[in-house]
């Protein structure tokens, strides 16, 4: 009888345990979790700075919220600095009062991280409209050169990107100056050079001189006559030309020709002919390349006018260098006009030309707009829909899918209905960087049982997981 109780006890309790770990028929999955967020939530260093990392790579803003919050919590440098970059990337702007009290560590002797405080201080720039020059300013003194040449480079890429008064160029522009003319150019290497870069980009006049005793003192160091000939070339005194155009006519260094020839399209006078011919017959590339990039600025009404297109044309096709090729076809989207943008439109389509410029094409297609780019790219998607074997629709979606423009929403709705898992992706990305909420439906429809984990993972991409307290 006790073995008879024994074996039903057994039995029951095997029918129990198995009744109990038997999955609910009618129970739904839980609801998907964004990885990404909860290894910046929780993850250890290594795996904090992986994806760190891949945000960077893929330009996503997304967590950049979460990040201003954790900013306190963390004191890995490696990571902070790659808030601050990330930051700077994506052009996030709500991070700046993060930014400056990272810099007022080093005003007010707290400890601090070098890298950290580089990082932020060329975020800071990036965020010119909200940055506060005068604390920058303070930053130069610092006794650390490396700090103070940050602070000195970012002064210049706030004066470079934005309008700064007269009178605030004076109050910045002086001290600058004056710390110039006292610094060891042999043992401030580094420091000098940023301080001839932004007292150019600042136009401060009463430099000029100074700067200009350094492009033409074959004794300077070579990186400091290059910088100050681009520099004299900024502030722009009439009586400075010939001296700049000297150097690029009579030097012997090329490299230092290069610079002359770009501080001579600084000039506010038509350098057209200079640099239409340094284009056309210098045999140095470095040359060409500038003078490519320079004629983008040239006025399309000017005296060069459609012969300056077809030079650039000329160039963008055969010229041996790449990156002539490249800065050629920048400088054609920047004048624009019928003939230019049709050209870059078939550069785009044309499978004969190398991939990688045909997708720097592109780029410049969606970066100025131009008209007929959607219907371009169009039919590259038509041609290679099903078969992709060289990637070349892959890297074009991943280059639209970084593109503001909303003119491209059917490009990215298109996306969606790919087989590959990763046009997919991309088509999400463009559609929530341009903001086209009105495709959202769409992307959520996409989030189904049979849809691979990644694109899942991407529709989710910000959802914080049940009971985060850092919803």
């Amino acid at each position: 009888m006790k073995r008879l109780f024994l074996l039903i006890f057994i039995l029951t309790s095997a029918l129990l345990f198995a009744e109990t770990d038997k999955p609910e028929e009618n129970s739904k999955s839980e609801a998907p979790v964004d990885r990404q967020r909860q290894v910046l939530l929780y993850g250890i260093d290594s795996e904090v700075l992986d994806v760190l990392s891949s945000l960077q790579s893929e330009g996503v803003d997304t967590y950049n919220p979460l990040l201003k919050e954790l900013l306190g919590e963390i004191r890995n440098p490696d990571i902070r600095s790659k808030i601050f970059q990330l930051w700077e990337i994506t052009k996030w702007e709500d991070g700046v009062e993060s930014a400056e009290n990272e810099l007022r560590k080093v005003l007010n002797d707290d400890l601090y991280d070098v890298a950290v405080i580089q990082a932020a201080a060329y975020y800071l720039a990036q965020s010119s409209d909200k940055a506060d020059i005068h604390l920058l300013a303070e930053l130069s003194e610092a006794r650390d050169s490396r700090i103070a040449a940050t602070a000195v480079r970012s002064i210049g890429k706030i004066a470079e990107k934005s309008s700064i008064p007269e009178s605030e160029v004076e109050k910045v522009g002086e001290p600058l100056l004056q710390k110039f003319l006292k610094e060891d150019a042999y043992e401030e290497d580094e420091l000098t050079a940023a301080l001839i870069v932004t007292l150019g980009k600042l136009k401060y006049t009463p430099s000029a001189d100074a700067l200009l005793a350094v492009a033409e003192d074959e004794g300077s160091p070579g990186g400091h006559r290059r910088f100050a000939c681009v520099s004299v070339g900024k502030i722009g005194r009439p009586e400075d030309y010939e001296s700049i155009e000297q150097i690029y006519f009579t030097s012997k260094d090329a490299n230092l020709r290069a610079y002359a020839l770009a501080g001579i399209a600084e000039f506010p006078r038509d350098s057209s002919d200079i640099l239409v011919q340094a284009l056309k017959r210098d045999s140095f590339w470095r040359i060409r390349l500038t003078a490519a990039e320079k004629l983008g600025n040239i006025p399309a009404g000017s005296s060069a006018g459609e012969k300056l297109d077809e030079l650039l044309r000329y160039k963008a096709s055969i010229d041996p260098v790449k990156q002539v090729r490249m800065a050629a076809m920048k400088s054609l989207g920047k004048r624009s006009g019928t003939v230019n943008d049709q050209f870059l439109i078939d550069y785009y389509a044309d499978i004969n030309r190398s991939p990688e410029l045909r997708i720097a094409a592109l780029d410049i297609l969606t970066e100025n707009k131009i008209k007929g780019s959607v219907e371009a790219v169009s039919e590259i998607l038509d041609k290679l829909w099903v078969k992709d074997s060289e990637r070349f629709m892959e890297f074009t979606c991943r280059n639209l899918s970084r593109s503001e423009w909303d003119e491209l929403a059917p490009l990215f709705e298109r996306m969606l209905d790919h087989p590959n898992w990763l046009i997919q992706v991309y088509g999400v990305r463009g559609i929530r960087k341009n903001g086209l909420s009105k495709l959202e439906a769409r992307v959520q429809a996409l989030d189904n049982d049979k849809t691979d984990g990644r694109l899942v993972q991407e529709i989710h991409r910000g959802n914080p997981a049940p009971n985060d307290e850092n919803q």
